[in-house]
């Protein structure tokens, strides 16, 4: 089943180059991978078999038709996983499958413990939009949440939209999750942070995103601590990863190439204290360093890499 799902030695048919579709020669032999109980919902809004109501999910012949509806059979830290089968709604793609995820989801704090995993050799391969303009495709209220292989998207005449964001706060509890080897393209907001600890950021790619990539929001007034960031790629993103007044983050081993003349548009924990910012590479020179990079007053920032020469100290 692609690039993000075991094979079968962990209870999954033996892999594909590519899953279109799903059929019983792509999906599961049995029910061993994760904790025992765990469940398998599948979601493809391409099949013509595809509904809702009154369907478990769980027979990959005759799928779901949205992740809200997966995501409704999911049991709270069962080990669930819902798997999405893939699209070609790319714009350079044949389009023989051409309807991408279009949700505004919401992961309630009800359903910890959750994967929603992409079904694709590449991200690219299975595409998410937001619902409306300024959403996010999804919003995690909920704990230990995992998400990978998707490609999330702005695409034209959507506006404002957000890939993934996080909230912690009265009912919510959107913090822990991880986000790896996913596409953000062409939004305004990457991933967001609201008050959400402990998250894994890593191994994805951030493209032309009009605002910031990764950004700590700060709406309930207190900051995204302890977060891992790393193994990420930024290409000309109006602001990389933006985390004011954070502390006890770790960032290290990213990418980020952009407009070297910014304004803290590379790495930014200004404000924050007790951040380790170490072995990234960076566009800018090392003269530029101070200008792209902010750091906190007891962070320690050591052997970035900029385009000249690596640094030494903190910006």
């Amino acid at each position: 089943m692609g690039m993000n799902v075991p094979d079968r030695n962990a209870g999954f048919a033996r892999g594909q180059a590519q899953v279109w579709g799903f059929g019983k020669d792509t999906a599961i032999d049995s029910m061993s991978y994760g904790p025992p109980g765990a469940k398998i919902f599948y979601v493809d809004r391409n099949n013509a078999q595809a509904v809702d109501f009154g369907n478990l999910g769980e027979d990959p012949t005759v799928p779901l038709a949205t992740v809200a509806a997966a995501v409704a059979l999911c049991r709270s830290h069962y080990g669930d996983t819902i798997i999405l089968a893939g699209n070609d709604a790319w714009q350079y793609a044949p389009h023989n499958r051409p309807l991408p995820i279009a949700e505004s989801l919401v992961i309630p704090a009800t359903k910890g413990g959750i994967r929603i995993v992409g079904a694709s050799t590449n991200p690219f391969g299975v595409q998410w939009q937001a619902g409306a303009d300024n959403e996010a495709c999804i919003t995690i209220h909920a704990i230990d949440v995992l998400i990978e292989g998707i490609a999330f998207v702005q695409p034209v005449p959507l506006a404002g939209t957000t890939g993934i964001t996080g909230v912690w706060g009265g009912a919510n509890f959107g913090e822990n999750f991880t986000v790896r080897r996913c596409y953000f393209v062409g939004l305004d907001y990457g991933i967001t942070t609201d008050y959400s600890w402990y998250c894994q950021i890593y191994s994805n790619y951030f493209n032309h995103i009009d605002v910031a990539a990764i950004l700590n929001l700060t709406i309930m007034a207190r900051e995204a601590d302890f977060e891992t960031i790393h193994d990420n790629t930024f290409l000309d993103c109006a602001l990389a990863i933006s985390l004011p007044n954070v502390e006890g983050n770790f960032i290290y081993n990213n990418r980020i190439f952009g407009a070297h003349g910014g304004a803290l548009n590379f790495i930014n924990t200004t404000g924050g204290g007790g951040n380790l910012v170490s072995d990234n590479w960076l566009s800018c020179t090392v003269a530029e360093y101070a200008t792209t990079c902010g750091d906190g007053g007891t962070d320690v920032w050591c052997r970035n890499h900029c385009s000249d020469g690596e640094t030494v100290g903190n910006p």
